[in-house]
């Protein structure tokens, strides 16, 4: 049987709703084709509809390292993870996708439903903002680009300079050599 052969009876599969033979069939082409990110994704998604979210992360994590520059498989991934619990890496995993495509109105506005859930009203209402706009424009209304939130890049930015500014402190306070410095920094006058 050929690779082919296995790829049609494992989405035939799918299709029907059997997940565990999907994930059989699947798991025969990957032994034929292993560094096919599109195999891991698709087993992944049958994961999941079989309730096997550890196996389901475990692949579609492996379709992100064949291809980390490709944002859906940050969205899958981000997906899979809220639904184990894990809403602050589904968020993270949401921003990667979205800063490698930036046209993908879904991760914009599911990046907003988990920012929504967080209690982050206003960067929730940006992302649906900006999903609302994208989405008005890849239908062809024109008028949308220049409704396009401006806000939501320097956001994103704030909130990572803000994390990188607070790791940098935590060093500060956990060794003597660095507190030591900080403090002569603060006596001189910060300089």
């Amino acid at each position: 049987m050929s690779k082919d052969k296995f790829e049609k009876k494992a989405e035939q599969s799918y299709q029907s709703g059997d997940f565990t033979k999907a994930i059989y069939w699947f798991s025969r082409a990957i032994s034929v084709k292993p560094d096919n990110a599109d195999l891991y994704s698709e087993r992944a998604v049958a994961y999941f509809h079989a309730a096997m979210l550890s196996e389901s992360l475990n692949d579609m994590n492996k379709a992100r390292d064949l291809e980390p520059n490709r944002a859906y498989r940050y969205s899958s991934r981000a997906y899979i993870k809220d639904a184990m619990g894990d809403t602050e890496g589904a968020v993270e995993d949401y921003k990667m996708a979205v800063k490698l495509d930036p046209e993908d109105a879904v991760a914009h506005n599911n990046l907003g439903l988990l920012e929504e859930k967080l209690g982050h009203t206003a960067k929730a209402k940006a992302f649906f903002d900006l999903a609302d706009a994208l989405a008005k424009e890849q239908m062809g209304n024109p008028k949308a680009v220049a409704d396009r939130p401006k806000n939501i890049q320097r956001e994103i930015d704030q909130e990572n300079n803000e994390k990188t500014l607070t790791k940098e402190m935590a060093k500060v306070f956990q060794s003597k050599s660095a507190f030591k410095e900080f403090l002569s920094f603060i006596r001189n006058g910060f300089k």
